[in-house]
């Protein structure tokens, strides 16, 4: 859902992280895999992060697919998708405790859970270009590719993984992904989530002329995730509940950031925040599949104007679209106190197709 940026980021990046500080959880996948999706060793993992897969695209790239899946037989499977800021493990499956993310909720749903970071996030293969200073190449990166990516995702989930019933969950910047993947294919998903997504209202896409990135610092993050808190707000309240500190969320997100291949620099602790390209419009008319459109009420970074427009710029029936508000939430609702409040949204709407 997210990508947020920081004051020297253009708003077109969105997301958040926080650095880790406790809790470790090791969750396999309970099928045996076959087929080019492979799990990669302890060696290559940390303790605390997802089953991983690498799937080669059609070009050569590794891309990592992570995934959390307790139940023996799931018989569905969900398409978690970042935002253009920060990669998948820091959205939706942190450090943070042994059961806190969105990968960990939809697990104990008996859904096997799969999140792909993308070109230029996580633990993804980085573009070449990122070798270099962001000056000197124009951005790799563009919606179109990234939705050939996720339409091959979809292929090896039906085709190798045996899942016929897929949904999609789009969070902010990935809510522009699953409007490109319906004008670039068919991927016939069971319902599409867009959740702190907009249109028409807010510029998104990197300029073609570079650079090819942004270096993105932890103070930036912070402030982009803590300024969207409602000043009389009590932050640790707000953020982490009744069981952890602001900071204990905070510092578990960016821990996850860090330490991924996103890492450019330590002193001080500087990520890529990558840029994508838009190409064309990628108009929402294209998501004829049941929608759900989720905006927290307190996000700063989608207006209610943008979230509705996209709401009725959706191409499903209006039987089968719905719009929901979450109170109590920002840009970040799905690592804040009120993260289940908006899980169990999404899912009540999935359990209705």
């Amino acid at each position: 859902m997210t990508g947020n940026d920081s004051p020297s980021t253009p708003r077109r990046a969105f997301l958040a992280g926080t650095v880790g500080t406790v809790a470790l959880s090791t969750v396999s996948g309970a099928r045996k895999r076959d087929g080019r999706g492979k799990r990669t060793n302890g060696n290559e993992t940390a303790p605390w992060q997802p089953t991983a897969h690498d799937l080669t695209m059609d070009d050569g790239h590794r891309l990592r697919v992570w995934e959390r899946t307790t139940a023996e037989n799931p018989d569905e499977a969900v398409i978690f998708v970042h935002g253009m800021t920060y990669g998948a493990v820091p959205m939706f499956d942190p450090p943070v405790a042994e059961e806190f993310g969105w990968l960990q909720y939809a697990a104990e749903q008996g859904q096997a859970a799969f999140a792909p970071d993308m070109r230029g996030y996580g633990e993804t293969e980085l573009p070449t270009e990122y070798r270099a200073p962001p000056e000197t190449n124009t951005p790799p990166l563009s919606f179109e590719r990234e939705a050939m990516d996720l339409l091959e995702m979809t292929r090896w989930l039906r085709e190798e993984q045996g899942f016929d019933r897929i949904h999609y969950v789009g969070l902010s910047g990935g809510t522009w992904r699953g409007r490109a993947v319906y004008a670039l294919g068919d991927p016939d998903y069971a319902t599409v989530t867009l959740a702190a997504g907009s249109f028409d209202t807010l510029e998104v896409g990197a300029d073609p002329d570079g650079p090819a990135y942004l270096p993105h610092v932890r103070e930036e993050f912070v402030e982009a995730w803590t300024g969207e808190v409602p000043a009389d707000a009590d932050l640790d309240r707000w953020i982490g509940g009744d069981e952890f500190t602001a900071d204990e969320v905070l510092d578990a997100v960016w821990r996850a950031i860090f330490e991924s291949n996103q890492a450019l620099d330590d002193d001080p602790e500087t990520v890529i925040a990558p840029l994508v390209v838009q190409d064309r419009e990628y108009h929402p008319k294209h998501i004829t599949d049941p929608t759900f459109v989720v905006r927290p009420s307190s996000d700063e970074t989608i207006s209610r104007e943008g979230a509705l427009n996209l709401y009725d710029a959706a191409g499903a029936d209006d039987a089968r679209k719905r719009y929901t508000e979450i109170a109590g939430g920002t840009h970040f609702i799905f690592l804040e106190r009120k993260r289940e409040v908006f899980f169990d949204a999404v899912r009540q709407f999935q359990t209705r197709y």
